[in-house]
Order: structure tokens, then sequence, then C-alpha cells
């Protein structure tokens, strides 16, 4: 089951306006360790307050109302760095404490700095990604107030919706739709910018709460963070194996094997089905032509890749893209 943590939920829901509420469909049960809700409970909630409120552009009300309490300690820790930088290579680094339904990358280039974002598994809704967006801008402005921080470009997966004002207003005028990844291209300058926060004694303090959580995060759901980690490897063009991932965890092969037998599963299983999540996102939800997805998802050919789309969607790759609805 793919998830996100409850209190981002909550504090999200405060932003636009909403209070969110258990429904039928996403009982108590389903929480998990009761820090975790379904992700797809989140979805259909944001679409049903979408229509509801008659307002397309309902997520981008997060980003006046974004407060670093958003991502729980995670947001506490990103204040005590010492850089900019180093706050947003530890929301990359940590980000699977709010949620293993997505990952974030930061690419650094020689002239500007990228953060992208990519969604796992159902389609997410725009509500969803336009706030995620505006929480990670809100808390940039946030942890450098003196700093007029604007993204050079924005890039969201979704096609262009009719009126632009608002995310204009939001995010700039260079805004792309329809892309393969939700992102925002910075200067590189902003890696340097110093934060008003700083803390050396609580940055260190911070940096063994969050590894401490990892670790307990680890004890619950050990095939999340295997899942997560195979499909950052997937998607920079590697193939993931026991071994790699184990060296990624900082844990011997041995302890991982044994961890993933105890939820029932195996090093095998959570790769075939890291694979098919990822196949279903770029054969769906990309533009990508099937010799890249073929290629990322670590096909040595064509035949096999259509084999197994077979095996999993019941129909060839071009038949499971021309199937949406």
């Amino acid at each position: 089951m793919l998830n996100i943590s409850k209190l981002y939920v909550k504090l999200l829901g405060n932003t636009l306006g909403y209070e969110y509420s258990n429904t039928d469909e996403c009982p108590e049960e389903s929480f998990g360790s009761g820090q975790y809700i379904d992700i797809k409970c989140l979805y259909d909630w944001l679409s049903k307050i979408t229509i509801d409120s008659g307002n397309p552009d309902l997520g981008l009300k997060a980003l006046n109302n974004t407060h670093p309490a958003m991502l729980g300690v995670l947001g506490y820790a990103a204040m005590s760095c010492e850089t900019l930088g180093h706050a947003l290579e530890r929301l990359v680094h940590y980000h699977s404490l709010i949620s293993s339904a997505s990952f974030l990358k930061l690419n650094i280039y020689s002239d500007t700095l990228k953060v992208e974002g990519f969604v796992m598994g159902d389609k997410a809704p725009r509500a969803f990604i336009d706030s995620g967006a505006a929480v990670i801008l809100a808390l940039i402005k946030s942890l450098v107030p003196f700093k007029d921080i604007r993204p050079l470009e924005v890039e969201f997966v979704y096609p262009q919706p009719d009126s632009l004002y608002l995310l204009n207003e939001a995010f700039g005028s260079e805004i792309r739709f329809s892309c393969a990844v939700n992102s925002f291209t910075f200067h590189k300058e902003i890696y340097d910018y110093p934060l008003v926060t700083a803390s050396p004694k609580l940055n260190s303090l911070h940096a063994d709460i969050l590894n401490a959580e990892l670790n307990n995060s680890f004890n619950r759901r050990v095939s999340a963070k295997v899942k997560r980690l195979i499909l950052e490897e997937l998607s920079t063009g590697s193939i993931s194996s026991l071994k790699s991932i184990s060296r990624l965890m900082k844990i011997s092969s041995r302890s991982l094997q044994y961890a993933m037998r105890n939820e029932g599963l195996t090093f095998t299983s959570v790769f075939a089905s890291a694979r098919k999540e990822l196949a279903h996102d770029l054969i769906r939800n990309t533009n990508y032509n099937f010799k890249y997805i073929c290629a990322t998802l670590g096909f040595c050919d064509k035949s096999s890749f259509h084999k197994s789309s077979l095996r999993w969607f019941g129909m060839t790759p071009q038949q499971y893209r021309d199937s949406i609805e």
C-alpha cells in the first residue's frame, strides 16, 4: 500500500480550508501504524472537495498557508540546516517519512538547481500536485525570508488548464504542462543561501532524530522503502539488486531479506511490483516513447517489455496507453 503521513494530510486540509475525515472507503484499520493512510484515500478526498468547491485551483491555497510543521519533524529539521541547499537535500533524503507514494530528486547543474517530484501508483489529482508544489515553494521562501526566490521554470505532469492566472501568480509565467515530471528550476546560487534559523547543535540533533524515525519506519514498512529505492534507481538507469539496495540502506543483505520475509515478501516480488508501478506511470502518464520506457525499466529488448505488459495489464504497451479514458 502506498501511503502518506496522516499529520501531513490533516494539516494540508487546514491549509485548504477543509477538515479531512475518514470515510467508509478508508477505515481506521487501513492506517497501518496509525501514522499513515492509503494515498488513494487522499486522492479521492482532494478530488471530491475540488468538485464540491468548484475551484480547480484549490491546491494553490497551500502556498500562503503553509508552515514547516506541515512536514512534521522533517520541516523543523530543514530549518536547522546551514544553507538552503542542505535543507533541500535533507528534504529529498528523508521524504519517505512523509510518503511512500512519491519521491524527490535534487539535480544540480552548472547554472541551475532542479527539484523534481515523481508520483507513483495511481494518477494524482491536480489539487495534490499543486498543493505539493506550493508546500515546497512556501518552505523555501520561509527558510530564506529575506530573498525573493522565484523559480525560473516550473513543470507539471497534468495538461494545461483553462485559466493560468492563479498558477502564474503562484509560480511565475514560465510554466510547462504535460511534462514527464513535476519540477522547479532555480538559479544554482540559492543552494548557498544561509538560513536565518540555522543551528549547528539542533542540526546534529535533528539528524539523529530523522535517522531514528527512518529506522522506526524501516521496522514497520521496509518493503515501501525498498520499493522507493528501486524506483529511484530505475529512474536513473540503474537496475537494483538485493546487494545494491542493502548497501543504500546500510544493512546486510541477510537482514534485509529477513525484514521483508516478516512482511511475507521477497526482494524479487518487491522489484517486480516496483517495475510494474513505474511501467504504469510511464505508459499512462507520460509521452515517453516505448524505446525509452523499455530501457528505463531495464528490459534488454522490446519483446520482453511487450510480454511483461501483456502479463501486467492484459494488453500491449500501446493498447494500454490508448485505453486512457
